[in-house]
């Protein structure tokens, strides 16, 4: 019965997560999706942000202080390899397709790390290759190998090179950790393309939807006291989250889906 207490507790987080917030960052253009894969090469580091779901980002920060919230590697020949969330069937390792992943209100970050040759940077990928179909590690437990989560893949990748890459490590929630953004951090690394995902802005891209709650809740407040506002609030964030993913993506409600 615990069990399913706490796998519910985590299904209603996640969905917390999942939320679509609409926001005024502009999706990817074609332009910059081709410099990406002009630029791009196999071993690359891939960090990543969507301004759609800032409960995420908020997520992130606050347990990892990091501007983006995924970190990847590029495979080669337009695929790149993460440690995803997914859907329950799907989270884990997996292979994915980067020009169809480079869509949407997303903020991308490019890092080449300091390869001393060729043979590393190939073992680097060959080691993403042997960690497919592994679980995702939503605990963040560096400690534990049997499951792995985004930003650690690639840190171990990074470590199974001959002359390995150290990627330097945060402490959070009392255990050590790696972020998306460490990898900012790596000496010799340079940075091939960047958005320059900022934490404070993405926050400030959904100022519409803060703006039609601040308005309910004042009509509420008027109409009803405090209880009138705090429900004029609730109600119109509710409804301005709803509306405006109507209007970005064609479906009314929360997740835009």
């Amino acid at each position: 019965m615990l069990t399913g207490v706490l796998s519910s507790a985590g299904n209603l987080f996640t969905k917390m997560l999942d939320i679509r917030v609409p926001t005024t960052t502009k999706e990817i253009t074609e332009e910059k999706r081709q410099e990406i894969l002009r630029a791009i090469q196999p071993g690359d580091i891939i960090l990543e942000t969507n301004n759609a779901y800032p409960n995420w980002q908020r997520f992130e920060m606050l347990t990892m202080r990091s501007n983006y919230t995924h970190a990847a590697m590029y495979e080669g020949d337009g695929r790149f390899i993460e440690a995803t969330t997914g859907d329950p069937s799907g989270a884990g390792v997996v292979r994915s397709d980067l020009a169809e992943y480079l869509h949407g209100p997303i903020l991308v970050e490019v890092i080449r790390p300091p390869y001393k040759t060729p043979k590393d940077r190939e073992s680097a990928v060959q080691y993403l290759r042997s960690q497919l179909g592994k679980p995702y590690d939503s605990g963040f437990n560096l400690k534990d190998d049997s499951a792995i989560y985004c930003a650690e893949l690639v840190q171990r990748a990074l470590q199974a090179v001959p002359k390995r890459i150290e990627t330097p490590l945060i402490r959070t929630l009392g255990r050590t950790a790696v972020a998306p953004d460490s990898f900012q951090e790596i000496e010799g690394a340079k940075v091939v393309y960047s958005d320059g995902s900022n934490f404070w802005k993405n926050m400030a891209s959904h100022w519409p939807v803060a703006l039609g709650a601040a308005a309910t809740a004042a009509a509420g407040g008027v109409v009803a006291g405090v209880s009138g506002g705090i429900g004029g609030f609730l109600g119109g964030l509710l409804l301005s989250i709803s509306i405006g993913n109507k209007i970005q993506t064609g479906h009314f409600g929360l997740s835009g889906q």
